[in-house]
């Protein structure tokens, strides 16, 4: 069960790809949790988009182990999508946020080539509230929003809402609660030692029988982060309300830290992309030699739309703390994405990091 059986190298959104050494153990139990979070029976039939070279393959997997039928995508494409759906009578589908979005903003009618669907997943990025809400009043298709990494074999060790708890959405905003035999906690992102009380935003560790054995040939990378505990530091920031459900806030070296003041990106787009110019967003920080960083905001506005710096600045201001206002805008046509969907920050750090604040 400890052999090594596969290496997974992470997306690398903050850093060179690491390969995180999985064993067979570590894919066992991830199977497992996979097949009781989604109540996975042999009668299931799903619907997979994920790369076959990536740990998302693992949901696949776990269907087939639960004796039921695996429908392979080689890439996602709304008709085709819908076509395999309606064709084979899809229970459980693969999604992502863009996929998602897709399905809500769909022509009339979409709804009946979905109508055999119990359940659809989705991870690997944020998952917009205005989104979900929308999929969910649409579809009425439970979303199972899932937390884990490469490290963990997806929710192998991590956390998902519950298709039979709709409660565990909360405000279409949480990604649930521990699954299969997974533990988490919130720690100080500067002392890893010091756990965090609910409510209190911190760094997520997990441990648990999937989190991996470590980084191939790094072991200054591995003593990092897979502490001598068993606990492994995510690099994501979130926090743990009264009832142990989990809620993201943002990645840890994406945090922007101006005179002190600690902003999460991913709260400030949250906001921007409510604004009716606005089709994609992402907020990052630039060096600043008065505050430290300074954040800016990269935004893709919808066709034939404007938005003059003046109108986005007074937008952002009435509805966000004055020092969580990004001191520029920057027009751009499309965001840098893994696969089209995990945003790059680092990428536009690293393009218009010199351009001052």
């Amino acid at each position: 069960m400890d052999d090594l059986c596969h290496i997974q190298y992470t997306a690398g959104t903050t850093g060179k790809p690491k390969g995180a050494m999985l064993s067979h153990g570590n894919w066992m139990t991830a199977l497992d949790a996979e097949r009781e979070a989604l109540r996975l029976r042999p009668d299931d039939v799903y619907l997979g988009i994920y790369p076959m070279g990536h740990v998302g393959l693992s949901w696949g997997i776990a269907v087939l182990r639960a004796g039921g039928t695996f429908v392979m995508m080689e890439r996602f494409n709304p008709n085709g999508y819908l076509a395999l759906a309606k064709q084979y009578k899809v229970t459980v589908l693969a999604g992502m946020p863009p996929v998602i979005h897709t399905l809500t903003h769909s022509e009339p009618g979409t709804e009946n080539d979905l109508r055999t669907a119990r359940v659809i997943i989705s991870g690997g990025g944020q998952l917009l509230p205005s989104v979900w809400e929308a999929f969910d009043k649409r579809f009425h298709i439970p979303v199972a929003n899932s937390y884990g990494l490469s490290e963990t074999i997806v929710i192998g060790s991590g956390t998902t809402t519950l298709p039979e708890y709709p409660a565990l959405t909360r405000n279409y905003q949480s990604v649930g609660v521990a699954v299969g035999y997974t533990e988490v906690r919130i720690v100080d992102a500067d002392d890893p030692e010091r756990e965090l009380a609910p409510g209190e935003t911190g760094e997520i560790a997990l441990r648990g029988p999937s989190v991996a054995k470590g980084y191939w040939n790094l072991p200054e990378a591995t003593a990092a982060v897979f502490r001598h505990d068993g606990w492994f530091l995510t690099g994501d920031i979130g926090y743990l309300d009264a009832e142990g459900i989990l809620y993201i806030t943002d990645r840890k070296k994406d945090m922007i830290i101006m005179s002190g003041w600690k902003i999460y990106p991913t709260e400030v787009e949250n906001v921007i992309v409510q604004h009716p110019a606005v089709a994609d967003v992402a907020v990052f920080g630039i060096p600043d030699e008065r505050r430290g960083e300074s954040p800016v905001a990269a935004v893709v506005l919808k066709t034939g739309s404007v938005l003059p710096e003046q109108e986005f600045e007074s937008f952002c201001r009435t509805h966000l703390a004055g020092y969580k206002v990004p001191r520029k805008l920057i027009i751009v046509n499309d965001l840098p994405r893994v696969h089209g969907w995990k945003l790059l920050r680092r990428t536009l750090r690293e393009k218009f990091g010199a351009m001052g604040p």
